[in-house]
């Protein structure tokens, strides 16, 4: 049962200070989280179109979600191999939800979003949620394993 994973997976974030990249993912997440509310706030399944308000928030949300994804990334590529297998675990795999974004924004263009409002507040949502699940995952089960970098061999 995936939250018997979950709870099982290590320290709770508040026994764990001191690790500043750990503080920053956690701050990337707080941010993200307001984000994808206001987001949530303008779908609108009434038919309502893309305004002003709601391309800004897409755009807030963009930019922080792929920079967050790029410094998770770097971060991650050092620590034990433990958390990289933890971290990968589908669904929550980075690389699936960095794919899938990447194809959501491709896909929809303004004037693809205004003629499908509709299927793109459900595809919008779904990615929110895959995030949200992902985030989540990532508070319980990763970051409680993480700021211990992998041992390297010491060079002859």
């Amino acid at each position: 049962m995936p939250g018997n994973i979950l709870l099982s997976a290590g320290l709770d974030h508040r026994q764990r200070k001191g690790c500043p990249m750990i503080d920053q993912l956690r701050q990337d997440h707080e941010r993200l989280r307001a984000i994808a509310a206001q987001l949530r706030a303008l779908l609108k399944d009434d038919g309502a179109r893309i305004g002003l308000c709601f391309a800004a928030a897409r755009w807030s949300f963009t930019r922080e979600l792929l920079r967050h994804m790029a410094l998770e990334k770097q971060f991650l590529r050092d620590q034990h191999p433990a958390c990289a297998e933890v971290s990968a675990r589908l669904p929550h795999n980075s690389a699936n939800l960095e794919r899938r974004f990447r194809d959501h924004l491709a896909r929809w263009t303004t004037l693809d979003i205004d003629e499908n409002w509709k299927d793109y507040c459900r595809d919008l949502r779904e990615i929110l949620n895959i995030l949200e699940n992902r985030m989540l995952f990532q508070e319980r089960a990763v970051f409680p394993r993480l700021g211990h970098p992998a041992q390297r061999p010491k060079s002859r």
